[in-house]
């Protein structure tokens, strides 16, 4: 049981460590061409190692299985794309497809909100829903308004609100496809469809 919350304290904290990108792409690309090229280089040097990491007589393969088995997800461990990979997928698209300030968002909200929402859901476990905490879901929402308030001055408090919710709505939910991709690419579309409202 403790060796399965370290694992998963490891796997949170790499996956906070992604809040490199998006606070990247606030401070300092700020141009969303380099911005899009990068990732695109990011995403296919993560879908080599992917391909690599099959082969378990390979070096990134004897890599993978001695000291990174331990946080890979079950359907990870049979050769389907880590977390790390559908992020960088989920951070191409929504940098490709939506204004900087939102897609830094969107990347944002999925750096800190899904690991808030993952950590907290796991160490109190209040309000389960779909095998998911409602608590963990809440405090993710509230860490994303937080960030996303700290670091946007551009965009209304209303559209970081409803980009927040929907991101964390959509973590909440039971979809099969990956959250990594389908955080940043909803509360992307969210805020888009919003921005071009009001």
């Amino acid at each position: 049981m403790i060796r399965n919350f370290n694992n998963e304290i490891s796997r949170k904290l790499i996956h906070i460590s992604s809040l490199l990108i998006p606070l990247g792409y606030i401070f300092i690309i700020k141009d969303k061409k380099p911005m899009v090229i990068l990732l695109i280089i990011l995403t296919l040097i993560s879908l080599l190692i992917e391909y690599a990491r099959s082969n378990k007589s390979s070096i990134i393969g004897y890599f993978f299985h001695k000291h990174l088995n331990s946080i890979l997800r079950p359907n990870e461990k049979k050769g389907y794309l880590t977390g790390a990979t559908w992020m960088l997928i989920g951070f191409t698209i929504s940098v490709l497809i939506f204004d900087a300030e939102i897609a830094a968002l969107s990347l944002l909200f999925l750096s800190i909100g899904d690991s808030i929402a993952g950590l907290v859901g796991r160490f109190f476990p209040i309000g389960k829903i779909w095998n998911k905490s409602i608590f963990g879901s809440i405090s993710g929402f509230f860490s994303c308004i937080i960030f996303g308030y700290a670091v946007n001055n551009t965009l209304p408090f209303q559209i970081i609100f409803f980009g927040a919710i929907s991101g964390m709505l959509i973590e909440l939910l039971p979809l099969k496809l990956d959250d990594n991709l389908s955080i940043p690419v909803f509360s992307g579309s969210i805020m888009q469809i919003l921005q071009d409202i009001l």
